[in-house]
């Protein structure tokens, strides 16, 4: 991997040791380039192909198609959504609930993930079960979840790699797990695509929504559904508009949808973020997902050593290597984690505030494929300073 020939095509990295690509991602040229290209296309020549999603203009099929692809997925099982919390508010709200179904959901997990809850608790009378993720062995995480499983669970819902220090949960045994006790796993894939490769066929879950922003580095406000085929039929759309459905007649209470994941796209949207997301999953899957992985590997690794006996330092990456992602957790004992992270941006590195054990807070550090060896170095070094109150 060229990591300097791979920099010089994301122009942010100029300006800043960037550490927060599981917040949003620094998109490369030629996503900002699509962007616009199409705003001046809609400038100069009028919002024709917008306004009648026009194919040629849009390449929402084509984007689907490629997405398709990126997940080991069929194109019909595709919805373009804005972000993750809409793929788990269509799933959500789509699925038909009895008082006291469950629902085991990670404690960890982001609010996109989690909030939808508890709206049907309200709602339905549904009982979300809360899950914090043992992180010394996958087969612990499965051993508390077994534990939680009733044979009133729905669902399990959970992080494919969570947001606080990426761990990455064994997704395809509990797909397993959940489909021995007849429930259904729905994967919040945001911290995932981009980092390593998935196959959502190989895994065995039965949905996966991910915003495309992060570690995918596409337009902020993008991102995509995957539902299982055979599952499609069992998901209500609740928010609709024009679009969506082959026929409806509201007086006869007639709604007929569309046979595909499209059954669930509503509203105006801004189309050329589509295409704009496909050129990120062009460049991210040019770079190589396996090398992606590799590398992240190596740079949390690397962080790791250099935060390792520091005095006031913890550092909170998972215990066991095999859940780890290209994410490590750092505090600084005493601090607050938004004043670390305030201090961090003042020596031009950009990460955000974080939550780690015990309750303690400190930051996030993001080591895409894109960080370099430096500066994971002078990260440390300016964490270890810090700390020593220099």
């Amino acid at each position: 991997m060229n990591v300097e020939a791979l920099r010089d095509q994301i122009p942010a990295l100029r300006n800043a040791v960037y550490l927060n690509a599981g917040g949003i991602g620094p998109s490369p040229k030629a996503v900002t380039d699509t962007l616009i290209r199409l705003a001046l296309e809609v400038s100069e020549n009028g919002p024709d192909g917008m306004a009648f999603s026009r194919e040629e203009f849009t390449h929402a099929r084509a984007t689907r198609e490629k997405i398709a692809r990126f997940l080991g997925a069929a194109a019909e099982e595709i919805t373009l959504v804005r972000s993750t919390a809409e793929g788990f508010d269509m799933v959500g709200h789509g699925l038909r609930w009895r008082a006291g179904d469950e629902v085991i959901f990670g404690g960890g997990d982001h609010p996109a993930a989690r909030a939808i809850w508890a709206i049907l608790a309200r709602r339905h009378g549904i009982r979300p079960v809360r899950l914090e993720l043992p992180d010394d062995s996958p087969e612990s995480i499965l051993e508390d979840v077994h534990g939680l499983i009733t044979p009133r669970t729905r669902l399990i819902s959970i992080s494919h790699v969570t947001s606080e220090n990426g761990l990455r949960v064994p997704a395809r045994e509990l797909a397993e797990l959940a489909h021995q006790h007849g429930a259904k796993l729905i994967l919040d894939g945001c911290q995932a695509v981009g980092q390593f490769p998935i196959d959502v066929r190989e895994i065995g879950c039965d949905f996966y929504a991910a915003g495309a922003y992060k570690w995918l580095l596409g337009p902020f406000g993008t991102g995509f559904l995957w539902v299982r085929r055979d599952l499609l039929p069992e998901i209500e759309p609740s928010w609709v508009g024009a679009g969506g459905a082959v026929r409806f007649d509201p007086e006869t209470a007639t709604w007929e949808s569309l046979p595909s994941g499209e059954k669930f796209e509503f509203g105006a949207r801004y189309w050329p973020t589509i295409p704009a997301m496909a050129a990120a999953i062009d460049f991210v899957t040019a770079v190589g997902l396996d090398a992606i992985a590799v590398r992240s590997h190596e740079l949390v690794t690397r962080m790791c050593e250099r935060l390792e006996g520091r005095a006031g330092v913890v550092e909170f990456a998972p215990r066991c290597e095999a859940l780890r992602t290209g994410m490590v957790g750092a505090a600084v004992r005493g601090m607050d984690g938004k004043e670390l992270a305030e201090r961090l941006r003042a020596r031009g590195i950009h990460l955000r505030a974080n939550h780690g054990p015990d309750g303690i807070t400190g930051v996030r550090l993001c080591l895409a494929f894109f960080v370099t060896e430096d500066e994971v170095d002078r990260t440390a070094e300016a964490i270890a300073e810090i700390a020593a109150g220099r």
